[in-house]
């Protein structure tokens, strides 16, 4: 890690809650409901899922006491949002962009969310006044009438969201955004970067493998194993670990030293396998931040890391796409 504030604790079931979307609704029913030790926190968790998803129990939580100042409401910032396809299938975003008229470089935001929740377009507000284009995808969009509630039971049962399959659709919704964005007069040709969040680290990392487009990579709490108990036995998604090798573009990683979800060992042992394979990696980790710690709409919200999770990350995208 780059700072070394590094707590080498906890197992692999520690973070059974961040990869793809129960991952998501399971980190908000813990953090949101306060639970402390490890065992209740899975009881808990399994019963925060079973009436909502992350981004709503977020909300209840009341996000942050002192959010920092909003780059939604810039007047430099255009705001749209847009739509394009996969296939037959339509798919939307949110996108952020300057004002200004000139070409910019662009950078897909990917996420384990309902929708498109006001803490990642602000992040694709943050992107675009630093004169970039910002393009997060509306996730479940196929699906207008999926409740929290309903993916909860999914999770725990069918696990069809769960699975390569859905894996492989969301991976495809992400590169339709790509194609989109290389289609806009406001776009400069040359790659796309990719942050992702969560679940959507994952993507992030993934689509780095198998898309030319992608030329680098910020991923926040992205974990690098995949546990039994969320996957989807029949179809299964691979981890990262096993794609290590195919991962050749720079990556930024940002991880809270408190995350209960992501321990910090499995985290350093994929940096250390990137450094091995030759692959431009820069790890930080946050002392006192948790999981969900860059988003000001959650009581996670740690203003100290976010600020420097973003200075970092912004300093990188500019960096790979100058």
């Amino acid at each position: 890690m780059c700072n070394g504030n590094e707590r080498l604790s906890g197992s692999l079931g520690r973070w059974l809650c961040c990869v793809g979307v129960a991952f998501v609704n399971l980190v908000a029913g813990c953090a949101a409901l306060g639970v402390q030790t490890e065992e209740g926190r899975r009881d808990e968790c399994h019963r925060g899922c079973s009436f909502t998803g992350y981004g709503t129990l977020g909300a209840q939580a009341g996000g942050a006491k002192n959010p920092p100042k909003r780059a939604l409401d810039d007047p430099t910032v255009h705001h749209e949002m847009v739509s394009f396809k996969n296939g037959e299938e339509t798919v939307e975003g949110y996108l952020a962009r300057p004002k200004a008229a000139g070409g910019y470089r662009a950078v897909v935001i990917l996420h384990g969310d309902f929708g498109v929740p006001e803490g990642l377009r602000n992040t694709a507000a943050q992107i675009a006044q630093n004169g970039l284009v910002g393009l997060a995808y509306k996730r479940f969009g196929r699906w207008p009438k999926l409740t929290p509630k309903e993916l909860a039971k999914s999770d725990q049962t069918e696990k069809r969201f769960l699975s390569g399959s859905f894996n492989e659709q969301e991976l495809g919704d992400a590169q339709a955004a790509i194609d989109y964005l290389k289609a806009q007069p406001f776009v400069k040709q040359g790659g796309v970067a990719v942050v992702g969040f969560c679940g959507g680290g994952y993507e992030a990392l993934l689509l780095s493998t198998r898309s030319k487009d992608v030329k680098a990579v910020v991923a926040f709490y992205a974990p690098p194993e995949m546990p039994e108990q969320f996957q989807n036995p029949k179809d299964p998604r691979p981890s990262l670990m096993e794609k290590v090798e195919k991962i050749r573009v720079p990556v930024q990683g940002h991880y809270g030293v408190e995350d209960p979800f992501v321990s910090l060992k499995p985290v350093k042992k994929f940096e250390q396998a990137l450094k091995a394979n030759g692959t431009p990696v820069s790890f930080f980790t946050y002392e006192g931040a948790t999981h969900g710690f860059y988003d000001y709409t959650r009581r996670q919200y740690h203003a100290e890391a976010a600020a420097r999770a973003k200075s970092r990350m912004l300093e990188f995208l500019k960096e790979q796409l100058k």
